[in-house]
């Protein structure tokens, strides 16, 4: 009861502001998105092999959780205006630390965005100013880098009419901004990741082709290999011990022929993030003391899709690839992978089971959420209708990774590989064939319907994973879901 009273003691000062803010003219839109997910699953966690180091653990197969958004506009004009966005979940249904157990009364309202969206007075330069979402250019699979919601400033702005130009500066970590007398001043002015980037659009008759840079100072005590490495947020002083930094470039192409029936997504990106001295950080984690404390990665990625639109649905293939660790990554440092800046669950998403493709909060990424490491080709059928309101969409995939298999065989640790939102780290002799059948019903206007059915097969290579389990293996592993998902929108 104390926290119900504290939450309405919350909200009361957020409708005075409301009723306010409509006696001074200003206009009050309410917009939001409420999901609810329920289902069954097989093997997520693939029991039998010991390619994600996860040990002999089961999944739980009954999936029920929701998640509630809402999103407040104050709009004084066309020219300013302030969103906020709030969000309750994700969480599972009987989970008391998320508030979803016997009597409920969880407080875990969150603050998802906030920010303030200006015009210049007298220019035609946007800018965009607070917690907000922030996505690079990519094709329909997503960007590995960037998807997510963070602190900073954007800046967009016309140039011609075919020209336009977007910069911002953002700031997703600052280990410690309110911890003050502690800490020595050297440790204040390295804890900090400062990320400063441009995006130039250029559009003409049926194609677009938008690059992009970034450029990231990395601040020594800033938690940035804390959540690559392990998805941490937690950060002490003695963590990393050396400051680094990190760039990013990338080109995306889309080609529309044939009256826009044809679209053709092309993507490439390099990045590269220094070497640090991460000796701290290895020695807090356990990681295995053989390999190197100075560790930095660069690599590419590269991505393509094409999709035809016909009357009853849109054919289309795609495929991607990216650079993976070579054998003596441990030793030297230099892993092979992109560097990623947001492990978010919902960067790249070619399929709906194995990535990060589920249509709201299913299960999803139990392979990866990056696609770092790895290379795959798909074929699907999507959008297929035959009854009004109700689509289907039939993807096959195949995918494999490209990190050396013999750096698994003498690596003591996979925590040190993967990347923290990534749950498998897949090697040159590991592979996946992944099916998902998912269909969508247009109930109203405002409620969605989803089934999602997905089936995945690992094949894990023997000879690459037994000797770190020394126990009995099986040749490949079945991964199955079938759930249903509901989404109001309003």
């Amino acid at each position: 009861m104390n926290r119900v009273v504290l939450f309405l003691l919350f909200m009361l000062p957020c409708l005075g502001i409301v009723s306010a803010a409509r006696a001074d003219g200003v206009d009050v839109k309410v917009m939001g998105q409420w999901d609810f997910a329920f289902g069954w699953t097989n093997n997520t966690t693939f029991t039998k092999s010991v390619i994600n180091d996860a040990g002999r653990r089961d999944d739980d197969h009954i999936l029920a959780r929701q998640r509630i958004r809402t999103q407040i506009n104050f709009i004084t004009s066309e020219y300013l205006q302030g969103v906020l966005m709030f969000e309750i979940g994700d969480f599972n249904w009987g989970n008391k630390e998320e508030g979803a157990a016997l009597d409920a009364d969880g407080i875990n309202l969150k603050t998802k965005r906030a920010y303030l969206d200006v015009m210049i007075p007298g220019t035609e330069i946007s800018a965009r100013m607070g917690i907000q979402g922030l996505t690079l250019p990519s094709t329909r699979m997503g960007t590995p880098v960037l998807d997510t919601d963070v602190a900073g400033i954007v800046l967009s702005s016309p140039i011609t009419d075919m020209f336009s130009l977007t910069g911002f500066w953002i700031r997703p970590f600052d280990a410690y901004a309110n911890d003050g007398s502690s800490l020595s001043p050297a440790e204040h002015m390295n804890d900090e990741v400062d990320v400063f980037g441009l995006v130039l659009p250029v559009e003409g008759e049926g194609w677009t082709v938008t690059p992009w840079a970034m450029y990231g100072f990395i601040g020594a005590n800033s938690g940035f290999y804390d959540y690559l490495f392990t998805g941490s947020y937690e950060n002490t002083v003695d963590v990393q011990n050396s400051r680094s930094k990190a760039w990013w470039v990338g080109t995306h192409l889309e080609l529309m022929l044939f009256d826009e029936a044809l679209t053709f997504g092309l993507e490439g990106i390099y990045g590269s993030l220094s070497k640090a001295d991460l000796g701290g950080f290895l020695s807090a984690s356990g990681f295995a003391p053989n390999m190197s404390e100075r560790v930095g990665t660069r690599g590419w990625f590269i991505a393509a899709t094409l999709d035809y639109k016909l009357d009853w649905g849109i054919p289309g293939i795609f495929g991607w690839w990216s650079s993976g660790d070579d054998k003596n990554a441990d030793t030297s440092g230099e892993l092979g992978r992109l560097p990623v800046l947001s492990n978010a669950e919902s960067c790249f998403t070619p399929t709906s089971f194995g990535m990060a493709g589920t249509f709201s909060i299913g299960a999803d990424s139990l392979v990866s959420s990056t696609g770092v490491g790895t290379w795959g080709v798909g074929l699907q059928l999507a959008e297929v209708s035959f009854i009004e309101d109700l689509t289907h969409t039939l993807r096959v995939a195949y995918y494999a990774g490209t990190n050396d298999a013999d750096l698994v065989r003498k690596t003591r640790n996979l925590n040190y590989l993967k990347y923290s939102m990534d749950a498998l780290y897949l090697t040159d002799k590991d592979s996946v064939i992944e099916v998902n059948f998912d269909h969508s019903y247009q109930i109203y206007e405002n409620l969605t319907a989803v089934v999602e059915l997905g089936y995945l097969h690992l094949n894990a290579d023997e000879k690459t994973w037994r000797k770190k389990s020394g126990r009995g293996w099986d040749e490949g592993e079945d991964a199955w879901k079938a759930q249903a998902m509901l989404q109001y929108t309003f």
